[in-house]
Formats: structure tokens, sequence, C-alpha cells
């Protein structure tokens, strides 16, 4: 019960740290009233919505507990981190803001770490592959591992349409949101009832890691509709 309203809240917050804007001088959209040209100036520098799957998978988590809870887990973030660094090598391929680039080398270091990190716990304490992890999760989460994968699939195809440039910089940082988002979603059990002291750790990292670049990437966005 008590890890259930810790999770709740954790949730809480996460929204609020999503969907909270940036000081009312920089705010995301244009006031009521704006002319309709400066509405639409605005309208495409906002984030993408997290994927419900994200949150749904979060529940399915909760419910899961031990080597069930870590396997799942590893199934789950390990693609979730490689889609990431596909969209930060695009951005360092594309990009052009040089604060947008550091965070996509910030990125694919950290989150290569993290998966290197990952495989090798997962076969020293499970003797799994990622691939096998996979198919030992519940049928549930399952399911919403691969609609997550589908879902990122259709977020890198759509940056690789974007042309290289400013323009690409917005795209990369308004899909990388709500990524980071629901990495952040995927990490909560872990933090707080993984069964390794070492995993525990790890995840609280990444969440803290990924909450920093959601603020920044949030403030970035709203300096660019001014």
């Amino acid at each position: 019960m008590k890890s259930s309203i810790a999770r709740r809240s954790a949730v809480t917050a996460l929204a609020a740290l999503t969907f909270a804007t940036v000081p009312a001088a920089a705010a995301w959209s244009a006031p009521a009233g704006a002319p309709a040209a400066q509405q639409q100036k605005t309208a495409h520098i906002q984030p993408l919505p997290t994927s419900p799957v994200a949150y749904r998978f979060g529940e399915t988590l909760a419910r899961l507990n031990g080597r069930e809870l870590e396997v799942t887990f590893f199934a789950a973030i390990i693609p979730h981190h490689r889609a990431a660094i596909e969209m930060a090598q695009l951005e360092r391929e594309r990009g052009t803001d040089a604060r947008i680039r550091t965070h996509a080398d910030n990125i694919i270091a950290n989150q290569r770490h993290q998966i290197d990190q990952f495989t090798r716990w997962l076969k020293q304490w499970y003797g799994l592959t990622p691939e096998q992890a996979r198919q030992k999760a519940p049928q549930e989460a399952r399911q919403e591992i691969a609609a997550m994968v589908q879902e990122v699939r259709r977020m890198v195809a759509e940056l690789r349409q974007v042309p290289a440039g400013k323009r690409f910089d917005v795209e990369f940082v308004r899909r990388m949101i709500p990524h980071h988002t629901s990495g952040i979603i995927e990490f909560l059990e872990p933090q707080s009832r993984a069964d390794h002291p070492q995993l525990k750790v790890a995840a609280a990292s990444g969440i803290n890691t990924q909450e920093m670049q959601i603020v920044d990437f949030r403030t970035w966005l709203s300096e660019q509709g001014r």
C-alpha cells in the first residue's frame, strides 16, 4: 500500500515537471486573444505528449516484485535507451544548436553506459540476454513493451524526415522530452523496490539525469518562441 501511494506521488510530481511551464515571461503558447499568426508560430514548439502506454507500463511494473520486476524493467529500458541514442545521433548529424548538441552527446554517453551496465547485470544475475528477458516478462508487459517500441520507431522515423538545421533541434527536443518522461516512469519502481541495491542507485541516477535534461529542454523550447 505504501509503495502504491509513493508511486502515485512520484508520478504526480513527474507530471508536474513534464507539463509545468517555465516562468510566465516564457509561456509555451500565445496569450488568449493573440493574433492567429502568433499562435501558429508558438504551437509547434510544444513537446509531444507522453505515451499513455508508458503510464500503463509503469502500473504493470508496480504489480511486480523481485526477479520479475528487474527482468521486466531491463527488457523495457534497454530498447528505450537504444532509441534515445539513435535520436541523439541524428541530432549530432543534423542539429545546429550547441546547447542541444551537447545534450545529445551526454545522452549518447550516459545511455550507452547504462545499456552496457544493465545488459551485464541481466546476464550476471539472471543468465538472460535482453531479448530473452522480454520473453520472460508477463504477457501484459510484453504487449506494452512492444507497443512502446513501435511508438519510438515511429518517432525516430518522423525525426528522420526533418531537414538539418534549427528546425531539427526543435523537433528533436519536442520528442526527447516525452521520451525521457517515459524513461523516468520505467525507473520509478526499480529505484524504490529493486532487490539489487546497485540497480536502485542506477535507477535514481537515470531519473535525476533525465529530469535535469527535461527542465533544460523545456526552457530552451520556450526561448524559441520569443
